[in-house]
């Protein structure tokens, strides 16, 4: 029987889109009779944040998944349920970083012009072809990941954690594998529930030049350290929330004639 964690570190605010989708997931869930608790952290070290609540998922064994999720995202509660029925330790769903791809965006549009009107594709999704995803491409620089698909879902060699479902075994066996290592002072009253463990600190890649991010960081260390498996949904679709800058120059701006 499926038991789920949900695990949100937040600056100290949900965007409400994400509250909506939330509200949506955890009814489905209801629905499908699958216990679900929430565990949130407010901190401004994400380290810090994602290590605690790993180590509370970790201490508490009842609950046999956790979905990691950032608190600025919103989806269809169907998501969740594709990647929990793929049935592995370790899938994500991709979503798209906060940066737009001026150029990129530009000359999808550019090319979509030169098209019949009736083929061309949505301004919407040009936006989505023309973003980065948070996907890693290749484990190291230069070397090549082996394409392998499977149930429409594709393995990768690292992922952004704002949306990633995995199996208890994971922590676990990061923890037997001695990659994720207690932290001393850390399981006391400031922590409460939680079995500390170091799953998100920063790794230095080959040769110490890099050092990874703290998702890319946890991803190494259960591909290297526990020889796992990490499978992205190949068509998930989420929205990143955030702000965008608006540069004026209102002498560009369409004056009226007359």
């Amino acid at each position: 029987m499926t038991t789920l964690m949900i695990l949100m570190p937040t600056g100290g605010q949900i965007d409400t889109p994400a509250v909506h989708s939330l509200l949506g997931l955890t009814q489905a869930l209801q629905r499908r009779g699958i216990p679900f608790a929430l565990k949130t952290y407010e901190w401004s070290d994400l380290v810090i944040s994602r290590n605690y609540l790993m180590s509370c998922f970790l201490a508490d064994k009842k609950f046999t998944h956790a979905l990691l999720l950032d608190s600025d995202m919103s989806y269809q509660p169907q998501l969740f349920f594709d990647l929990l029925e793929f049935d592995a330790d370790f899938t994500v769903a991709a979503y798209p970083q906060r940066q737009m791809r001026w150029q990129q965006f530009r000359a999808a549009i550019e090319r979509e012009a030169a098209r019949p009107e009736a083929e061309r594709a949505s301004t919407a999704d040009l936006l989505a072809e023309s973003l980065r995803y948070n996907i890693a491409e290749a484990y190291e620089a230069g070397e090549a990941w082996p394409h392998e698909v499977r149930n429409g879902f594709r393995k990768v060699p690292g992922a952004g954690t704002g949306f990633m479902l995995i199996r208890r075994a994971v922590p676990e066996r990061m923890v037997a594998a001695g990659v994720a290592l207690p932290v001393p002072g850390f399981n006391g009253p400031g922590y409460p529930g939680a079995d500390f463990h170091d799953f998100f600190s920063h790794l230095r890649g080959r040769g110490g030049a890099v050092m990874h991010g703290e998702d890319t960081s946890f991803c190494r260390r259960w591909i290297s350290g526990c020889g796992g498996e990490i499978w992205c949904h190949e068509n998930a679709q989420i929205t990143h929330h955030g702000r965008l800058a608006y540069r004026g120059d209102f002498a560009l701006a369409p004056k009226p004639q007359g």
